[in-house]
């Protein structure tokens, strides 16, 4: 393979100005030594006590992210989550029957992550946001975890577990989620590789029916979702 043709080592096509300092570089190290976020001293030393936030891989529009939400303000307007678990936007209903309540809603924020490729597909573009709990009613999530990690240190988990190059779409956003969300499973919340894999066999950001059947298909079987994809796109022909 000529130089040119290499792909780029991590770290060289991240858009640096967008991450805490040095956070790419301890990253890169992470990634070598084939070690995760959860096997450094210092992320283990700014845990909080407890676990005080919950996972989910949320989807609108056609597209996939990592939400953490905290746990207490989840608790207190909807209900504790099991594992897996589908939350369905619009079928959602906050309580909100103590003023306190109705603050909470609208005062705490929910930390959006997301890694994605730029416009012009040279360089990764970590997104954080912050929402309010009624955001949550405009999509569908899926409960991945409890986690007591640090802020700063789940930017740095994005970094460890984006990958090198992107799959079926052009920024594969649900490959990424599901990277993270694996790590929280299996590193905090004992979730075995069998439930994990179960659940994302069943994941899509599609919305339509047959569209989601083609992606899911895709991503688990590539080969026999390119034959579905023939299919599906040749049935639109008169």
């Amino acid at each position: 393979m000529s130089a040119s043709q290499e792909e780029p080592l991590f770290g060289e096509n991240i858009d640096k100005s967008l991450f805490e300092e040095g956070l790419v570089e301890i990253a890169n190290n992470l990634r070598e030594r084939g070690k995760s976020v959860f096997d450094l001293q210092a992320a283990k030393n700014e845990m909080s006590v407890e676990k005080d936030k919950y996972v989910l891989i949320n989807i609108y529009k056609g597209h996939a992210s990592i939400v953490v939400v905290d746990k207490e303000l989840f608790e207190t307007i909807l209900f504790s989550p099991v594992w897996g678990q589908m939350i369905d936007g619009p079928n959602l209903e906050f309580r909100d029957d103590f003023e306190a309540v109705r603050r909470m809603v609208t005062t705490i924020p929910l930390q959006q992550y997301h890694v994605c490729l730029s416009d012009s597909g040279k360089e990764y573009i970590l997104t954080r946001n912050m929402y309010y709990m009624p955001w949550l009613k405009k999509s569908r999530s899926f409960f991945v975890g409890e986690s007591a990690m640090a802020y700063l240190y789940l930017q740095l988990l994005c970094l460890t577990v984006v990958p090198s190059r992107y799959r079926l779409i052009i920024d594969d956003c649900l490959e990424f989620a599901k990277r993270f969300a694996k790590e929280i499973a299996v590193r905090e919340n004992d979730i075995r590789g069998t439930e994990i894999r179960a659940l994302f066999r069943t994941l899509s950001v599609s919305e339509h029916y047959a569209s989601a059947a083609v992606e899911q298909s895709s991503r688990n079987n590539p080969k026999s979702g390119q034959s579905a994809a023939i299919l599906y796109f040749s049935s639109f022909k008169s």
